[in-house]
């Protein structure tokens, strides 16, 4: 059964304190469930919003201002979000140590600069799918992060100069 994540859902999260990850993976959520996440789940330190319809910027920018101790994000699929979503999340959430969004496809390679510039704890990073080529490698990597997981597949050449300390390389099927 996929349950719709509403105002009324998360009110009832609100009745659990203590609630450090939420995953949602595949849930149709609205922009009121996804603010009142961001109202009312104040111990938020995972969140994972994988193949859910109906994250938006707008939605998703909100939640995540008001979640700046968030450490895991998964944002795979939401093909709504732009590059405002990435704006907030580097803006806010600066201690990341995971972001997956594989296939959001209306993020252009630009916005990843702000991956690089704020989000300095990183240690997983998926881009698969994504519009990314050397130059957009290029921008991501030239800070001084140290990415330990980057599931990009396309562009071998660039992570072997720019990403020394790889640990693991993810290859689809």
């Amino acid at each position: 059964m996929i349950v719709q994540v509403t105002l009324g859902l998360v009110d009832g999260l609100n009745k659990l304190p203590m609630l450090q990850s939420i995953i949602l993976d595949g849930c149709p959520v609205t922009s009121e469930g996804l603010r009142a996440i961001g109202s009312l789940c104040i111990s938020l330190r995972e969140l994972s919003l994988s193949k859910c319809l109906g994250v938006t910027d707008e939605a998703l920018s909100f939640l995540v201002s008001k979640h700046k101790d968030l450490r895991k994000l998964d944002i795979t699929c939401c093909r709504k979000i732009t590059d405002g979503s990435i704006a907030s999340i580097a803006n806010s959430c600066t201690g990341l140590t995971s972001l997956k969004m594989e296939s959001c496809t209306l993020v252009p390679q630009e916005a990843f600069v702000l991956i690089g510039q704020k989000c300095h704890y990183l240690e997983e990073l998926d881009l698969t799918d994504n519009e990314i080529d050397d130059e957009g490698l290029n921008l991501l990597l030239f800070f001084e992060n140290i990415y330990y997981h980057i599931s990009c597949y396309t562009y071998v050449v660039s992570l072997q100069v720019l990403c020394p300390y790889l640990l693991v390389l993810g290859y689809p099927a």
